[in-house]
């Protein structure tokens, strides 16, 4: 079993937004595999509302001491969260793929990503798929509209289309010329 870097308690295996995670019962801290962070940040099972309600509940303090791997016992380093109004960072062990987020901060590391214009941009590409595929008369519309692209050629397609003809022509005139 692996210890809280912060408070030296038994971590507990949970279950965030669908991933096992290890938490510690009294800093309400997070360690997990670096890569595991990056998918759980794109999760959006939790409303930005919980999300929220989760952070504040749960974030104390940033811890600013070094703390040490619970897995190597090396050093951590410290790498920052992108966060407009506040300045956090969260620990990490290369060497482990580890990191180590302190109460309520992996509820605002998943805050701050729905705050990016990539998520929202997904959302809003995923909110006009569902539109799109709840009208049956949009999705005859889309298809037509896809069937008119495929028979179009596109003006930079006939400019290339005609050099690669005059380049042939130039190519089979030299290698037919005598020298």
């Amino acid at each position: 079993m692996r210890k809280c870097p912060v408070c030296d308690l038994e971590l507990s295996a949970v279950e965030y937004e669908g991933y096992i995670v290890r938490r510690c019962a009294s800093c309400n801290g997070h360690l997990m595999r670096l890569n595991k962070m990056k998918s759980i940040e794109r999760v959006d099972h939790k409303t930005q509302e919980q999300l929220k309600s989760e952070a504040s509940a749960e974030f104390s303090k940033n811890c600013t001491q070094r703390l040490r791997c619970p897995r190597c016992h090396l050093p951590m380093h410290k790498q920052a969260i992108n966060l407009p109004v506040i300045d956090l960072q969260y620990d990490i062990c290369t060497g482990c793929s580890l990191a180590w987020l302190d109460g309520g901060e992996l509820a605002l590391v998943q805050l701050a990503y729905q705050a990016s214009s990539g998520f929202l941009n997904a959302q809003e590409l995923k909110r006009r798929v569902r539109e799109l595929e709840a009208s049956p008369e949009g999705k005859a519309i889309f298809k037509a509209n896809m069937a008119k692209l495929s028979e179009t050629r596109h003006p930079v397609e006939e400019v290339l289309g005609e050099a690669a003809e005059a380049f042939d022509g130039v190519l089979r005139a030299l290698i037919v010329a005598p020298f």
